[in-house]
């Protein structure tokens, strides 16, 4: 993961969602906006994520590139692969 500051180019807002209550469906969605390269920052308020979203990238090929946090709500910076 780098630093410095990443320019998204779509933000999903998962709110309380945990990836096995719907945020991986809605993440989908919001990459599927978006080119390959170009980066999605996803919001989230579950801790779970900072587990499973790593995985999840891993496996479907994107790379989750800065995790910043704030406050009760962790940003993802995630670059579309493939």
């Amino acid at each position: 993961m780098t630093g410095g500051v990443l320019e998204p180019s779509a933000v999903c807002d998962g709110g309380a969602l945990d990836c096995g209550a719907g945020l991986l469906i809605a993440i989908r969605r919001a990459l599927s906006t978006i080119a390959v390269g170009d980066i999605l920052e996803i919001r989230s308020e579950a801790d779970s994520v900072a587990t499973d979203l790593p995985a999840w990238c891993d496996i479907v090929g994107h790379r989750l590139e800065q995790v910043t946090r704030t406050g009760t709500t962790t940003n993802y910076f995630v670059r579309k692969g493939r």
